[in-house]
């Protein structure tokens, strides 16, 4: 039995198939959960949830199949919309929309709607955006503000409606900094809601 902590944070992992959902949620683990590997097709099918203590707070961090493929029946992206619903059991709920920091593709440009779709209108009040890659901005000698400040008006856009919540990660090394910068921007996002 787990000991009663303050609060129960559900992260909610979403975005394209090769983002790198999985492999954030191993990252925000610590450890291998999901199943993560280079494939040229989607690896994650179903919705899976895994939880763990960060800084004393109960964090329940949900993986989820790529609900945004305009190949997938919409029976089938219903399902795993109410699943996903199911294994967040409470609030608050923060969406974690995975992208990659060096590709914006043609099927994200209207993922926030998307969203929306699925999760509601107020979901870009409740997403942080996890730009996966994030040693692709090392080795170009570039900090996220400077990314930030060159990347597509259509990612701007999106960046915009999220409140410019964004934080980068690089899945192959474990580094408790990059998931420390995830919590307090999400811990800051959720303070603020409640203003």
């Amino acid at each position: 039995m787990r000991k009663h902590t303050a609060i129960d944070i559900n992260l909610v992992l979403v975005g394209m198939a090769g983002t790198g959902k999985s492999a954030s949620g191993n990252t925000i683990l610590g450890k291998k959960v999901f199943m993560s590997k280079p494939s040229s097709k989607p690896v994650t099918a179903e919705c899976q949830v895994a939880e763990t203590e960060i800084n004393d707070k109960h964090v329940r961090v949900i993986d989820t199949p790529d609900i945004f493929d305009d190949d997938l029946k919409s029976s089938d992206k219903d399902k795993h919309v109410k699943k996903c619903k199911e294994l967040c059991k409470s609030e608050p709920r923060v969406y974690l929309l995975v992208m990659h920091v060096s590709r914006f593709t043609d099927g994200e440009r209207g993922i926030l709607t998307k969203l929306e779709k699925a999760f509601g209108t107020k979901v870009s009040e409740q997403t942080v955006i996890l730009f996966t890659r994030g040693g692709d901005l090392d080795r170009e000698e570039m900090n996220m503000e400077d990314f930030l400040n060159s990347c597509q008006p259509k990612l701007k856009e999106i960046i915009e409606k999220c409140g410019k919540r964004c934080v980068d990660f690089e899945n192959s090394k474990s580094d408790s900094d990059q998931v420390k910068k995830l919590m307090d921007t999400v811990i800051r996002m959720l303070e603020n809601r409640q203003k």
